[in-house]
């Protein structure tokens, strides 16, 4: 399947370039380090909660990422759709995993920094659009 590129050249589907998702991970991995070192020093026990809040963000959108775009071209789309599928529920179930862990094993933990922190990293992705259209334009 061909495509126009800008410069009114056709380009291969299988040629284009895949997201810059690393981007949105150094910047949710950023936030995560903003909000950890802010909230240290302010109350430095809670400072563990924040890390982990990010780390049960991150960890799973990675595995995701991974996962989601190792299938590319027209002759793949119905690989790359299961992959995506396969893809959310491994995100999924690697949260609730993640959760579960740190609930069950890291005492104190302070659950609302917690939950606050993965909310804040995970709400990074509403800046995605723009993170990945930036890594996409021509230098």
């Amino acid at each position: 399947m061909w495509q126009e590129s800008g410069q009114g050249q056709k380009i291969s589907m299988a040629s284009l370039p895949r997201p810059p998702y690393r981007r949105l991970l150094l910047v949710q991995l950023l936030v995560t380090g903003a909000l950890a070192l802010a909230i240290t020093l302010k109350t430095p026990e809670a400072g563990i909660s924040v890390l982990l809040g990010g780390m049960i963000a991150i960890i799973p959108q990675g595995a995701f990422f991974l996962l989601a775009f190792r299938h590319r071209g027209a002759r793949r789309v119905q690989q790359a759709v299961q992959g995506l599928f396969a893809a959310e529920a491994v995100k999924f179930g690697l949260t609730v995993v993640l959760f579960g862990l740190v609930f069950g094993l890291v005492q104190p933990s302070n659950p609302i920094f917690l939950l606050s922190t993965y909310i804040a990293v995970v709400s990074v992705h509403w800046l995605a659009p723009r993170l990945i259209q930036q890594g996409m334009k021509p230098h």
